[in-house]
Formats: C-alpha cells, structure tokens, sequence
C-alpha cells in the first residue's frame, strides 16, 4: 500500500485514508478531536450517537497515540474505544466555564518527561545556581500542565475555529513521544495547530480536516508562520 505524503494537509475524512494508506510510518497520531458535545463545527455533526462516536475513535486503537479530552467524556467514550491509556496527564487552565482542566491520553507510546524541562522558579537559589551552572536547562516535568493557557483571543489570532488548542500545547505532547524527523498524524486538524507545533519541534506532519474552510484557513495559518519564520531565519 502507498504511503501518505508529509507535511500537507488532506481535505478528507480521515478514515477514508486509514483504509487506503500505509500508516506504518507513522510515530504519533496527535489530536483534540470534537468532544461529541453538541458544539457547532460548521459541517461536522458533534452529536453522534454514542456507540458511533466511539467507532469514530476506535480508527486510532493500536496506534501511538496522544488524545485530549474532558474527563466525563473520556471515561464515556475514550476508555470504551481505546482502552485504559499507559499514561495520563492532566492540562489545567483558566476559564470562565465550569470544566477547567482536560486529560491528554497516552496510547501504544512511552512518554519521557525528560525530554521537557521547566525553567526554574527560583534561579537565585544556591542549590539552583550549582544545577545551572553544571549545565542543567530546568527541572523535569510533571504529568500536570498548569503553565500553558486557553487561546483566550481567537480572533486577534487570526484563527478561522472556534475552540484552538495552544501550540504550545501540541509541541510539549510532541516532544514528549517523538524525536526530531517523526511523523505526527492528526486526523482532525482545525486549525493547523499540530502541523505549526511539528514544524517548531522538527518533526514532519500528517493532517486531515474534513470541513473545507477550516482546512483552508489552516493552510493560510500554516504558510504565513512558515513565512515569518523564514524572514527571522
């Protein structure tokens, strides 16, 4: 079977692919999939019948993978679908909304909390200054990420979605499972997030958006950052 080609985006439903295509290649599948919560994505229905949504994610079982969900929503869903994930960890944020924090789901893959350092609270620390002085970028992290935050302005962003995750996000969950020239799949897109997150870590990308204006502004989104980090370069 052929393999998909990297770093493009495909304006197609992802299961199509998954029938057709070599995914053997491929190191990651990276997502925030809609939450089958009733939320209006354009032309997606996020109101699938329960045992149909968990069809939906049962395409990614066997796989590496990496899924953000609410709580409630993974336990009804993700659980039935993929099973009980290797590891877990927790993204903690501020919000107006009742639910502040959502699960990032680890499948099939090993999650190094080395590869991420933090910088340190206290630098002026004796002990601190003797880590950093032998080298030392950070602490390690921890499986609970309090320091990245909602895209709180969308439209400032120049984002055509309405619910982006940040990409700082994506990148710490890429560089915890992958290695620089991995291939990273996310079957739904959006935004582009992923693919931006893939290219400030070094890492090649694999999308699918199935809704044509959110796959279109994704690739405006992707070629302008491609830009900008060319005119820095």
């Amino acid at each position: 079977m052929e393999k998909l080609q990297v770093n493009k985006i495909y304006n197609t439903d992802f299961r199509e692919a998954f029938k057709n295509y070599d995914l053997s290649n491929v190191n990651l599948i990276a997502t925030d999939p809609p939450y089958n919560i009733n939320f209006n994505y354009n032309n997606y229905k996020d109101n699938l019948e329960g045992v149909e949504y968990i069809g939906l994610l049962s395409n990614f079982k066997n796989f590496p993978t990496a899924i953000i969900h609410y709580p409630e929503e993974m336990m009804k869903y993700v659980v039935p679908a993929l099973g009980v994930p290797n590891e877990v960890c927790a993204w903690c944020y501020n919000s107006n909304l009742p639910k502040q924090f959502r699960l990032i789901n680890f499948y099939n893959v090993k999650v190094d909390f080395n590869k991420v350092k933090q910088p340190y609270k206290n630098p002026n620390d004796k002990r601190i200054k003797e880590l950093i002085a032998k080298g030392s970028k950070g602490s390690r992290l921890y499986d609970w990420f309090s320091d990245i935050q909602l895209v709180k302005n969308v439209s400032k962003e120049n984002i055509n979605h309405p619910c982006p995750v940040p990409v700082e996000l994506m990148e710490r969950i890429i560089l915890l499972t992958t290695n620089e020239g991995d291939i990273v799949l996310d079957p739904f897109m959006g935004s582009g997030t992923t693919a931006i997150a893939c290219i400030n870590t070094k890492r090649n990308y694999i999308g699918f958006e199935i809704d044509r204006d959110y796959y279109l502004s994704s690739l405006e989104r992707i070629d302008k950052h491609v830009e900008e980090e060319e005119k820095e370069n």
